[in-house]
């Protein structure tokens, strides 16, 4: 039996962690969480749940982010370190989602089953804030080729995504334990209606162009190692102005450069900025956002730039720097670990949200990492923005799946709150995204590429972006309930 468990945990895990990656194949987690839930709802003791619950969670997040011990940015041994660390703590995410749900159980199946998803989704919600935040590897992320379906994340975010996911697995055990008429009912009603929600909320998005607002994304294909030969800045720098040039006759209004774009270079150097006007913007009236790496004393930030002929006109500086690559965690509380380098650098995390403006239009710019979390995303939209913007560098997993699961979650960037996304990638993907959700147009990997678009708007903002995570926070307070009922003994009580 034990032998049986065990390999029906390692099937579910690997399945399931599969479907995680950009294959198409998101429908098989509509399944491949059911025999995990089987094992699960046997237990009798916290041993035999920790030992189980590990094993489906270390193989489903190291099938699902392997790639980090890709990471060309660093040696091996802190690339394979990096990930194994990552699944470990990925692990006892899971761990606290089965024993939340061990500790709150009752005889009464359905009673239990009912708590399976509320607790899976508010463990993955928590799960996204915090200094070792990571909504990566949300279940929701799966289903990004099922645009209909996705369409609610307009309300619930992405975890009424993963609560849909859950629910489904949850009624498939009930019907395997007993079937019956009334549980084909339930599972037809709650796997077809967000289709039919979904396709009425895509077909009612109001959006329309901006007045001819034009702007240009140039993926310019830097890699890794040229990125930091100091004797390929100057070059590297005019192969990007000469590429940008190309765009001019398309009368665009804003020019996108990625995260990594001016190495070697800091457009608030007067040199530098110099030179990219008398070779590009002299005789435009165009403006450019670009990644850079800017100093405030004795700071160092990642930050977007906006600046046109006349100079910077505002900057961004990333709040969500990567840990153990951007920013070793507690270094800016305990200033002795910024000797420590693991990466590029130690940056100090930016504070505010920041708002660029062209021509009227209002417009978010956050950099690479920061667009998988739905939040700060929300905060920009709600403050006023037009569209949104990512600049982005996965130049450190040049292979592997890593940079097409990082530009799959814009789409829900775009639902959740009805705005454009533009996607401008060092390496790439790069991509345009209208608020419906629709990839209007994809860059390939390891190009050197152009994207030229009029952006779309809407102009109302979504329940999403007004109350934010409402969905996730009402099953944090169900719990929240249920534990101090259980503490104090009236758990009786459903």
């Amino acid at each position: 039996m034990k032998n049986k468990n065990l390999l029906l945990i390692i099937l579910s895990a690997l399945v399931s962690g599969i479907a995680q990656q950009p294959l198409n194949l998101g429908f098989l987690l509509w399944f491949s969480i059911f025999p995990f839930i089987h094992i699960i709802i046997k237990l009798k003791n916290y041993k035999d749940l920790f030992k189980y619950s590990f094993i489906w969670g270390f193989l489903y997040h190291i099938s699902t982010v392997y790639w980090l011990s890709q990471n060309i940015g660093t040696i091996p041994i802190i690339a394979f370190l990096s990930m194994i660390l990552t699944v470990f703590y990925l692990s006892f995410n899971t761990i606290i989602i089965t024993s939340i749900w061990f500790y709150l159980k009752k005889n009464n199946l359905n009673y239990n089953l009912i708590l399976v998803p509320i607790i899976w989704t508010l463990v993955e919600y928590v799960r996204s804030y915090g200094i070792l935040a990571f909504p990566w590897v949300s279940i929701a992320n799966s289903q990004i080729d099922y645009l209909y379906l996705i369409q609610v994340s307009e309300f619930t975010g992405i975890y009424g995504v993963t609560f849909w996911i859950i629910s489904i697995n949850v009624i498939l055990y009930s019907l395997y334990k007993e079937i019956s008429k009334n549980k084909i009912y339930i599972l037809t009603i709650v796997f077809i209606f967000p289709w039919i929600l979904g396709l009425v909320l895509y077909k009612n998005v109001r959006s329309h162009y901006f007045n001819d607002f034009k702007i240009a994304l140039i993926q310019p294909n830097i890699n890794l190692s040229d990125s930091r030969n100091f004797l390929k800045g100057q070059q590297l720098l005019d192969s990007l102005i000469e590429q940008t040039s190309l765009s001019f006759n398309k009368k665009v209004n804003l020019i996108l450069w990625p995260e990594a774009a001016l190495p070697f270079h800091n457009i608030n150097n007067g040199k530098t900025f110099d030179y990219i006007k008398e070779r590009l913007l002299s005789d435009n009236e165009i403006s450019i956002l670009s990644g850079d790496i800017t100093n405030e004393g004795n700071k160092v930030y990642n930050s977007v730039v906006l600046f046109d002929k006349y100079g910077v006109k505002s900057i961004y500086n990333k709040q969500r720097p990567v840990p153990l690559a951007e920013q070793v965690p507690m270094s800016e509380t305990f200033p002795f670990l910024k000797s420590i380098n693991l990466g590029v650098a130690n940056y100090s995390s930016g504070k505010k949200d920041v708002l660029f403006e062209i021509d009227n239009f209002k417009f978010s710019s956050l950099i690479c990492y920061e667009s998988v979390f739905p939040e700060i995303n929300r905060r920009h939209v709600n403050k006023g923005a037009d569209f949104i913007t990512f600049l982005v560098n996965d130049a450190w997993y040049p292979y592997g799946p890593e940079p097409e699961q990082h530009a799959r979650q814009s789409v829900f960037r775009a639902i959740e709150n009805r705005k454009s996304v533009l996607r401008c990638a060092n390496t790439g993907i790069s991509m345009i995204i209208n608020p419906n959700g629709e990839i209007i147009q994809k860059t390939q990997l390891n190009t050197k590429a152009i994207l030229i678009e009029n952006i779309k708007g809407t102009d109302n903002k979504t329940f999403y972006t007004k109350f934010g995570n409402v969905f996730a926070q009402i099953l944090f307070l169900i719990v929240i309930i249920l534990i101090i009922k259980k503490f104090f003994g009236y758990d009786e009580i459903i």
